[in-house]
């Protein structure tokens, strides 16, 4: 666990813009595909109600209260500007002893043009990593950083990648596809001791392995 984060409770727009209303507006789901040596993670995001009002507010440079496509794409470029910093810190691996990279980034916002109102608004945000450690073999963690208004997670291992242990996902459901376990449920709080206390945060704490015999998966009878 990266320890500059410790417990995250802010999110992708709303931590930009420090939005002041409540998160109940909001509703995330994220996917990631993991690869031998590469991440693609993508976050769909809906805000409605009080928090699309307040994204709108943010979108309307002239403050005309009417949101039009060239504001929407001056948001989106400041934003893909800036991306790189916020988003290294979403992955770690090994405890960020491996080092990882980010090498395409994509925002796609839906829905925001028109007057300043409370309809929805959907934003997609697509990302692309490149991991210096192949995972493929050894054993290795990744670990996510989560939020509690993320309703969805799905994440697909490596094809033919053990799982040893995982943490911090609520509703826990796995399957296997083409021999890539995947991973499904709800962000949720891990808790860990650091320095003899207990320390609690919204991530997701994967610990995997590779092997020539087939896993015992009996071992984590929550999984199915």
């Amino acid at each position: 666990m990266p320890g500059k984060v410790l417990i995250v409770l802010l999110f992708f727009i709303v931590t930009l813009f420090l939005i002041p209303n409540t998160l109940a507006d909001a509703t995330f789901k994220n996917e990631l595909d993991i690869r031998d040596s590469s991440l693609d993670f993508c976050i769909d995001e809906l805000y409605t109600g009080n928090d699309a009002e307040a994204f709108r507010i943010n979108l309307d440079i002239d403050e005309n209260r009417i949101v039009n496509s060239s504001e929407v794409d001056i948001f989106s470029e400041k934003f893909e500007t800036n991306a790189s910093k916020q988003y290294l810190g979403y992955i770690v691996i090994d405890n960020g002893e491996s080092d990882i990279s980010m090498h395409s980034f994509d925002l796609m916002i839906s829905d925001a043009e028109g007057p300043v109102d409370t309809s929805p608004i959907n934003v997609r945000a697509s990302v692309g990593y490149d991991l210096s450690a192949s995972l493929s073999s050894g054993r290795h963690s990744i670990w996510i950083l989560g939020h509690p208004a993320i309703e969805k997670m799905v994440i697909a291992l490596p094809k033919g990648v053990q799982l040893s242990d995982v943490d911090g996902i609520d509703e826990l459901n796995s399957f296997v596809n083409d021999g890539r376990l995947i991973l499904e449920g709800r962000s949720g709080i891990r808790s860990f001791i650091v320095d003899s206390e207990q320390t609690f945060e919204y991530a997701v704490r994967i610990e995997t392995y590779k092997s020539p015999f087939i896993a015992d998966l009996s071992r984590f009878p929550s999984l199915f």
